[in-house]
C-alpha cells in the first residue's frame, strides 16, 4: 500500500537585502515607499531615466551603482522619520529655504549632500538650525 506524502506550499519569505548590496527591487521599493518619481530617483542616483527602469527589473543592482543606492536609500529613511514617507518625494523635489531656494534633488546634483543631511538632521531633532 502507497502512503501518499501531501507537500504543502511553504510561503517563502523574500530575502532582505544584505546591507550595501540592494536587489534591483530594492530600488522599485524605495521609489514607491517615499513618493519618488523615476525621474527623481534617476536624479539623485546621477544616472538616466532608462537606468532607473533598467534598474527596477533587474535581478540585482549593478556593482558601480550599489553605494548610491544605498546613500539614496539612507536620505530618504532618514526623512521618513521627519515626516511622512510617502512625501519624501515631494520634499526633495521643491525650493528649501534653508538650501538658499534650491530643490534639496539640486542640492544633491550640485555635490552638496552634506548641506542636505545637515537641514535633513534639522528636521529629524526638531532644531531650528
Amino acid at each position: 500500500m502507497a502512503t501518499a506524502i501531501k507537500h504543502s506550499r511553504v510561503k517563502l519569505k523574500a530575502r532582505k537585502p544584505v546591507f550595501g548590496r540592494p536587489a534591483g527591487g530594492e530600488a522599485r521599493d524605495l521609489r514607491r515607499r517615499h513618493g519618488l518619481s523615476q525621474g527623481l530617483l534617476a536624479r539623485l542616483l546621477g544616472v538616466s531615466l532608462r537606468t532607473v527602469s533598467g534598474l527596477e527589473s533587474a535581478s540585482e543592482v549593478p556593482a558601480q551603482l550599489r553605494r548610491n543606492v544605498v546613500q539614496v536609500n539612507r536620505l530618504c529613511g532618514a526623512l521618513a522619520q521627519a515626516m511622512e514617507p510617502g512625501y519624501v518625494g515631494r520634499w526633495l523635489d521643491e525650493p528649501n529655504e534653508m538650501l538658499g531656494e534650491l530643490k534639496p534633488v539640486e542640492a544633491v546634483e550640485r555635490g552638496q549632500i552634506d548641506l542636505v543631511w545637515q537641514v535633513v538632521e534639522g528636521l529629524r531633532v526638531g532644531s531650528q538650525l
